[in-house]
């Protein structure tokens, strides 16, 4: 993998791990509702060989791993964005905007489009000049 591919990497990784974390707390979040709104009743002595279902400890358990993995994720993103903020302390305000709004905030390009008040093609062109600008610094940063 050359340079310039560990870069981009890098940025992509950013976004999606963020989006990553993102799901996960929305889905405690969902779970959380769903345990508030359970009802708890008193079970009943089953005397049969049925395999006993606990809704609750279940919903408990998957907010467990969920934080769990969001642990991992956010570790992982906070070393990938030292790296990241590293270089782009070396550029300037406007080329940091765009690399934050599409790789940190994770706006697609149409998005980014949209917050810089440009057209989709014009942002499209900057992001990719940008990019480059990121793989050059991050590769004299780096070097084999």
């Amino acid at each position: 993998m050359t340079r310039q591919d560990e870069a981009i990497k890098l940025l992509k990784d950013i976004r999606h791990i963020s989006h990553i974390i993102e799901v996960a707390e929305e889905e405690i979040s969902r779970l959380y509702t769903a345990l508030t709104s359970t009802t708890i009743k008193a079970k009943e002595v089953d005397v049969q060989t049925s395999i006993n279902l606990d809704p609750l400890g279940d919903k408990m358990a998957k907010i467990i791993e969920y934080q769990e993995k969001i642990k991992e994720y956010y570790t992982d993103l906070m070393t990938k964005k030292g790296i990241a903020l590293d270089v782009l302390k070396q550029m300037g305000a406007e080329e940091q905007e765009i690399l934050l709004l599409r790789y940190f905030k994770g706006l697609t390009v149409e998005g980014t489009a949209e917050e810089l008040d440009m057209s989709y093609y014009g942002a499209w062109k900057k992001l990719n000049r940008v990019e480059e600008q990121f793989c050059e610094i991050y590769a004299k940063n780096n070097p084999s």
